[in-house]
């Protein structure tokens, strides 16, 4: 496929519509690409936990990023393809960055909390051995009553993380009318480029490289559902992750495609970037 770039110089000058559909599918891409990570890390944080995630699920899709965004420049896509692309790797830094705070920092502070509590309450029951049931009966109580502070809190704070009570459209669908809003708003305050002609080269010589890197990346984000699969098999369970992290991976994918095809669509245009279309659709 790679073969089939032949060395042309073609001069292209979008149409106004074309131009602004492009734009406006582009920054409703970036909006989706900004906020699916909150979602997700808010049900890693509510649950305290990151293993519903696999660590070589994350490995290999991080890999698979650092090649899009080498791809995305040496092929010089558009301005839009490349900043999501450069998000992608901040976003890989951060999760990542959130990973090991809970599995080193977090689970090893909780490990000594508990450790510590369970030789308070040993403890306590040795110096509480030989006192009368009237003193046993009030500290029962008192524990008691702490115990209760303690589940009632952890009920707040699911509340506050997730409202049981909220519909669907509370959850979900409010939160992608606003994100697809927002990049619509957005893309109309940007300025309007009044020179907008670009100008493919498409030589063999110069795109082989970057093609291969698209198509390494995509071929990666295949395979990196893998591990997560099975992770999600041995486990029984997909708790921890976030549905509406997926849904706004789908949206931002449509989008981030729609960006492209709508920009231009002749072949030359289209083989340039199949293998980041391609990988939208594995993403």
């Amino acid at each position: 496929m790679i073969g089939l770039l032949t060395t042309t110089l073609i001069e292209y000058t979008p149409s106004p519509l074309r131009e602004k559909l492009s734009s406006i599918f582009g920054s409703i891409s970036f909006s989706c690409w900004i906020i699916l990570m909150i979602p997700q890390l808010v049900e890693q944080w509510r649950l305290k936990t990151v293993d519903g995630i696999s660590p070589i699920f994350l490995i290999i899709w991080s890999i698979g990023d650092i090649l899009n965004f080498i791809g995305s420049i040496w092929a010089g896509l558009l301005p839009e393809v490349i900043l999501i692309a450069s998000w992608f790797l901040f976003a890989d830094i951060f999760t990542f960055a959130f990973y090991l705070y809970i599995k080193i920092v977090y689970d090893k502070k909780r490990i000594d909390k508990t450790v510590i509590i369970e030789q308070g309450y040993g403890a306590v029951d040795d110096e509480e051995h030989g006192e009368n049931q009237h003193h046993e009966h009030h500290h029962h109580h008192h524990h008691h009553h702490h115990h209760h502070e303690r589940r009632r809190s952890s009920t707040l704070e699911d509340v506050v993380y997730e409202p049981e009570n909220h519909s669907i459209f509370i959850k979900y669908i409010l939160p992608i009318i606003l994100v697809i809003s927002s990049g619509i708003f957005g893309s109309i305050l940007s300025p309007n480029s009044n020179n907008s002609t670009t100008i493919l080269t498409s030589s063999t010589n110069s795109y082989n490289v970057p093609q291969i890197l698209g198509y390494c990346s995509a071929f990666l984000y295949l395979t990196a559902r893998l591990p997560q699969i099975y992770h999600n098999y041995q486990k029984k369970s997909t708790k921890g992750l976030s549905l509406l992290f997926f849904l706004f991976t789908m949206l931002g994918n449509i989008t981030y495609s729609l960006q492209i095809v709508s920009y231009r669509n002749d072949y030359d245009y289209l083989m340039l970037n199949m293998s980041w279309l391609l990988g939208s659709f594995e993403r």
